[in-house]
């Protein structure tokens, strides 16, 4: 026999696993996945190649995956054949119910050779049969007995046809394992298997369709014997003429496209009776080698027991859609823990103004995103996770803004594995009985309480005369004694008055609205108008413009939060010529409340002309010294050139290397006089960041011979930035690294993602820094210490670098031991215009990325925990809600945990020092325990909260939570 007919054969099989309307994998003896047929890809929408081996297992439901393996590796490791039901995801991304069957198989010397197996999509069977389950009652449950029945003989029948299929493909598998050996004997075993299928298998030759093969199962279906073999199709079937299977087969015949027919209706004869069918088939082409259909291979299903049994599963969902629809309630169902509606009534499109087709299929939360912020979405997931049924009574509808109340209640819905594939939401309008209720306790209250004025007005007349009298004495002796404080205060204030006009500041006061009410003479000098002009005028008509939006701001926030205003504005003088001032007023304070506010401007004109002066003297010499340090750099590379004398290489390079440190002076200064006059130019574009680190990093390690530069990690991200200024920055950190660290050889460049921002570090293994010198690093011209003084540098590096971060809206911090080295870090975040994190927040909880809090009810104080990196934007949005949950609560205790905090910038502790800790002791906080975060600069700034802020808030450090909430809870109010 020719060993080249076994193409055939092979293409054969193929095409018998690749049209069979199962799901079919074969394993080897290591437990893993070689094959999967076309009907198993189509549905995963995956490759062979990434479900070999246990690939196929990425598609399997989290909470089946455990169960599904314990169950397939003790049947392979027992050798016994196995069942089972797991969920498996689709291309689209949707899981779905299979019915999976493995039988071990065996090679031709009885050897095991592993597992085959077929599954069947049961998904549509099961979510009906769940739904129509729950919904009827038990009089419909009786009546649907017979049809339970049925589809048990259907299962039965199925899981032996599965069966059946299964032990022909690993029959089939044992023909391409002897292909080459035994064509003779694979070729008459491939017969026998076709005629002993659990599937309808035929083979039609040529366009005439002539019955070339049929097997036992599709002899039964045509209700005919194997006298037909061999006849033309439309002979031996007459009663398909009328029928579509004739033209079927002539299109795949002539176009050589497979057709797939699912739960089509057949009428065949069965001993003279038409018998109507559905069946799932295959018309497959079987093409020669030139290309053209030589045959057509069909392999058919009956499933009318299943259509039968869903048609009537689809009548029990319909009878369940019908009560709900019809229900006088509103009602709707949600499926699945996203919460799509999946059934809604009219009572309820009517409660949330809503049509039909503008919810159903669509999650709960999508349409009505305002209940994020609510309990109701944590109470139905609170359902689907224990099955527990929720009913509530008289509560404010959600949805609506005029007062209406509900009483609601979530049912779960059971699968037949007892998990809740479903939530039926009941809902009923109570309004008009509980507004009648509260009418009439109103009503009672009003009665009592007029009850008991009476009775107290009553009592107050027979003791009003006796007060009368002696009030009418008290009333003379006040008379005097307030006559005597009235001049006592009368001299007070004049000598008052005289002191505020001796002093050559300009003085003022304001009431506590704000509203000015004194000047002293300085400023009725420097205005030339008097007292009562410049306080009818206000600050406003003196005031430069462009200073007046700033100075309003944070005098309005002053006024809000009883905190010191300090700010720097032009004043306007008699002559129309403008002088810079500095302002600052603080509050005179009683029980707690401002009753007087006292200012003062400091005239700092000169102060302002010296600055400039200077800069602008800065900005002239870096010009004036650039060109002549361009000549001295151009000769120095001509001279380097043009030597050839050995012992001039060292010299030339020393001078080049001075010639590029004078040149970095010259830079850094001329940047921090454009920063000082705001004239700093960003050229804002996209690229790849990590790219860039990489390229800066290796040009800066041509030049830092004595240290080897490592990056640690760098992950490419696209970021839109100004590339040349974030490359100085990174030049300024690593070559400060190098220089404070000379008997160090490495230093550690690391650049990764985290939490949409970037992260760079730079590590070195020098000298150190103080923690009390970390906060001025990036101070203009500060030198650590006398240590550092024999560095080369200005100290206006990290100055220029905090500048540039600022201006792409990050931030930095520096962690550091003295004697150890150090390590910058700065933070850049991806979107610089991000909206809040998404958070949950009830009354007594509220958590997003950056901040957890919590009221503990037995302790009577918030608990805070500030998590990852903060900046002034997270600091102020975490601590808007501590003011918040303070107030709602009416707490006076706060337990700040800092532990979990990577970093912070210096300038959130101003804002706290200055701003939130006086709101926060006005809405009666008295006591705060701080527990310190591992950051040196972390806790530089938690103290420098403390040392700004106002007031009496007692604050106490901690380094262990336990102690610290023991001391909390200590303190009594």
């Amino acid at each position: 026999m020719d060993s080249n007919r076994l193409i055939p054969i092979e293409e054969q099989y193929k095409i018998m696993a690749d049209t069979a309307p199962v799901l079919i994998w074969i394993s080897g003896t290591d437990k893993l996945c070689y094959f999967f047929n076309q009907g198993w890809l189509g549905f995963t929408g995956r490759r062979m190649e990434q479900e070999y081996g246990n690939g196929w297992a990425e598609g399997v439901h989290p909470e089946d995956f455990d169960r599904c393996f314990e169950i397939y590796n003790s049947s392979f490791d027992a050798r016994k054949p196995f069942r089972m039901e797991y969920r498996l995801k689709r291309y689209d991304g949707i899981y779905r119910w299979l019915l999976d069957n493995g039988v071990p198989r065996y090679a031709a010397d009885g050897s095991f050779a592993g597992y085959i197996g077929s599954c069947i999509d049961i998904d549509e069977l099961l979510t009906t049969q769940r739904i129509g389950e729950h919904y009827l009652n038990a009089e419909a449950l009786k009546k649907e007995q017979a049809l339970n029945q049925k589809l048990l003989r259907s299962n039965e029948q199925l899981s032996q046809a599965k069966k059946g299929l299964l032990d022909l493909n690993d029959q089939l598998e044992l023909i391409i394992e002897k292909r080459t050996s035994e064509l003779s004997q694979s070729e008459s075993r491939f017969r026998y298997l076709i005629q002993g299928a659990p599937v309808a298998i035929s083979t039609l030759k040529g366009r005439e369709l002539v019955i070339e093969s049929a097997n036992e199962l599709m002899l039964k279906v045509w209700g005919k014997s194997s006298d037909i073999i061999g006849k033309r199709l439309i002979d031996a079937l007459p009663e398909i003429n009328d029928q579509p299977f004739p033209e079927l087969l002539d299109r795949v015949y002539t176009s050589g496209e497979p057709f797939y027919g699912n739960e089509v209706l057949a009428q065949l004869e069965h001993e003279g009776t038409r018998k109507e069918s559905y069946f799932n088939f295959i018309f497959k082409p079987i093409q020669d080698s030139s290309g053209q259909t030589d045959a057509i291979i069909t392999v058919a299903t009956e499933v009318s027991e299943q259509v039968h049994a869903r048609k009537k599963l689809e009548s029990i969902g319909k009878r369940m859609y019908s009560m709900v629809m019809t229900a006088p309630i509103a009602m709707t169902v949600l499926r699945s823990h996203e919460l799509y509606i999946e059934i809604v009534n009219q009572p309820m499109l009517h409660r949330w103004d809503k049509k039909k087709e503008q919810v159903t299929e669509r999650p709960l939360l999508e349409i009505f995103p305002e209940l994020m912020n609510t309990s109701y979405p944590a109470l139905i997931q609170g359902v689907f996770d224990t099955g527990i049924p929720v009913k509530i009574t008289e509560v404010r509808s959600p949805h609506l803004h005029r007062e209406e109340y509900i009483d609601f209640s979530y049912e779960p819905i059971h699968d037949s594995d007892g998990s809740v594939e479903a939530i039926l939401v009941t809902v009923n309008d109570i309004t008009k009985q509980v507004m009648n209720r509260k009418q009439l306790e109103i009503s009672e209250q009003q009665a009592q309480a007029m009850n008991e004025e009476l009775t107290a007005i009553n009592e107050e007349l027979h003791s009003s005369n006796d007060e009368t009298m002696a009030a009418n004495a008290n009333l003379e002796l006040m008379q005097v004694a307030l006559e005597e404080k009235i001049e006592l205060i009368e001299a007070n204030e004049k000598q008052f008055r005289f002191m505020l006009n001796a002093i050559p500041q300009q003085v003022w006061t304001a009431s506590p609205d704000g509203a000015l009410d004194y000047v002293n003479e300085v400023i009725c000098n420097d205005f030339g108008y008097n007292n009562q002009q410049i306080v009818g005028h206000g600050w406003k008509e003196f005031i430069h413009p462009d200073d007046l939006p700033g100075c309003l701001e944070k005098w309005t926030n002053s006024l809000q939060t009883a905190s010191e205003y300090m700010v720097e504005f032009r004043l306007k003088f008699a002559d129309g010529s403008y002088h810079w001032h500095l302002g600052r007023a603080l509050p005179l304070m009683e029980a707690n409340l401002p009753i007087l506010w006292l200012g003062t401007n400091t005239n700092i004109e000169t102060q302002k002309k010296n600055e400039q002066q200077k800069d602008e003297f800065i900005s002239i010499a870096s010009h004036e010294l650039k060109t002549p340090l361009t000549s001295i750099k151009a000769y120095t590379q001509l001279m380097a050139r043009a030597n050839k004398d050995p012992k001039l290489d060292d010299l030339l390079k020393k001078s080049a290397g001075q010639v590029a440190n004078l040149n970095k002076l010259i830079t850094e200064l001329l940047d921090v006089t454009k920063i000082n006059a705001g004239k700093m130019s960003y050229d804002m574009s996209s690229f790849d960041f990590g790219q860039m680190v990489k390229e800066s990093v290796e040009g800066m390690q041509h030049i830092s011979l004595s240290h080897e530069l490592i990056i640690v990690d760098c992950q490419s991200v696209e970021y839109l930035g100004d590339r040349m200024r974030l490359e100085q920055v990174l030049h300024n950190l690593v070559s400060n690294a190098v220089k404070y660290s000379p008997n160090g050889k490495k230093v550690l460049i690391d650049c990764r993602l985290n939490q949409e921002n970037i992260i760079v570090s730079i590590q070195d293994f020098g000298i150190g820094i103080a923690k009390e010198n970390l906060n001025r690093l990036f101070d203009r011209y500060y030198r650590v210490d006398s240590t550092a003084m024999r560095f080369d540098g200005l100290g206006l590096g990290l100055f220029i670098s905090s500048e540039i971060l600022k201006r792409h809206h990050g931030s930095f911090w520096i962690e550091s031991e003295k004697g150890k080295g150090s390590t910058f870090y700065f933070v850049l975040p991806l979107n610089q215009q991000s909206a809040p994190p998404p958070a949950i927040h009830t009354s007594d909880l509220y958590s997003d990325e950056k901040i957890t809090i919590s009221y503990k009810k037995d302790g009577q104080y918030l608990e805070v925990d500030w998590k990852g990196f903060q900046n002034l934007q997270s600091v102020k949005r975490g601590g808007a809600v501590i003011m918040e949950m303070l107030t709602k609560h009416k707490c006076k205790k706060v337990l700040n945990d800092n532990t979990n905090v990577i970093g912070t910038w210096s300038e959130a502790s101003d804002w706290a020092g200055q701003e939130w800790f006086p709101m926060m002791q006005q809405s009666g906080l008295q006591h705060f325990a701080w527990v310190y975060s591992k950051s040196g600069f972390s806790q530089l700034s938690a103290k420098k909260s403390v040392d700004v802020m106002l007031g009496d808030v007692t604050v106490q450090f901690f380094t262990d939570m336990e102690i610290a909430r023991e001391w909390l809870v200590s303190q009594i109010h």
